[in-house]
């Protein structure tokens, strides 16, 4: 009898340990995404999707002085599923739609920083030689950063941005933007549009770049359900939105949340710096 209430608190105990580590694991295995798209030199007037050259220089030595991990999409995925130990400052940076900047600008500081990034390509717009595309990336340009270990690549679709109204955004009710479904669309046609475009695009970066294709960025942060299951058949893992907040390990792998980074943001006040002991 005493053994079997022996049994019992050890039972017990052994329950309050196990939620007292799945507490602590959700906790720490918290990743800051970083959102940034093109970068501009000094002196050049920013907008919300544009940086300058000094603001990403200062960002990324922030990031190497603070003593911030940046994470590539495998590594992101393992924390998040809890088959590996979270750094305590993890960060991911990440870049949407492929800019020329990426490779003149944004490549050196990384390289010098030692920081790591992921870059998300509108695959349609990325040419076979530099000039042919002057304001977005060649495929030279791609697999030279791929090689370096520095950069991997994911999707931002092949030719779904918009391309119709070059680019922008619809904003009228019921419009569509990106992967979202057209209205009235069935399964069935959603998945021979959209599937075949995001095989499209995942086929060019991974013969390209000799690596399948992780992570997906939704064009305009507009994500679809539809659209993960293709993600599933297609073996992209992640998936990222535009929509603020942390990456937390017991939320999966789709529509993880992202801060965009705007010329005036300090990183000061979404990752801490390191805590002055004097």
């Amino acid at each position: 009898m005493k053994r079997f209430k022996k049994f019992k608190i050890w039972l017990a105990l052994a329950a309050v340990l196990a939620v007292a580590a799945a507490v602590f694991l959700c906790t720490r295995g918290t990743v800051t995404i970083l959102m940034y798209h093109h970068i501009v030199p000094d002196g050049e007037e920013t907008n919300s999707l544009t940086v300058t050259e000094s603001k990403f220089r200062q960002d990324m030595e922030y990031l190497q002085q603070n003593g911030y991990v940046t994470l590539l999409p495998d590594e992101l995925e393992l924390i998040l599923r809890g088959r590996r130990a979270c750094p305590e400052r993890a960060v991911v940076v990440s870049f949407d739609d492929g800019y020329q900047s990426n490779y003149t600008i944004a490549y050196p500081i990384l390289q010098e920083t030692g920081c790591k990034a992921v870059v998300s390509l509108i695959t349609t717009n990325i040419r076979e030689a530099p000039g042919e595309n002057a304001f977005m990336l060649c495929w030279p340009e791609v697999e030279e950063m791929s090689a370096s270990g520095v950069v991997v690549f994911g999707s931002h679709t092949d030719n779904l941005h918009n391309p119709d109204v070059g680019g922008a955004l619809r904003t009228a009710p019921g419009a569509a933007n990106g992967v979202e479904r057209l209205q009235g669309e069935a399964r069935e046609s959603y998945f021979e549009r959209v599937g075949n475009d995001l095989k499209r695009s995942c086929d060019l970066i991974q013969a390209h770049t000799g690596k399948p294709v992780e992570w997906f960025a939704y064009p305009y942060g507009a994500g679809d359900r539809w659209c993960e299951a293709v993600l599933d058949e297609l073996g992209v893992t992640i998936s990222v939105s535009t929509n603020p907040g942390l990456a937390r390990a017991r939320n999966g792998l789709r529509s993880l949340p992202r801060y965009g980074v705007q010329e005036d943001t300090d990183l000061s006040e979404l990752l801490p710096p390191i805590a002055d002991e004097s």
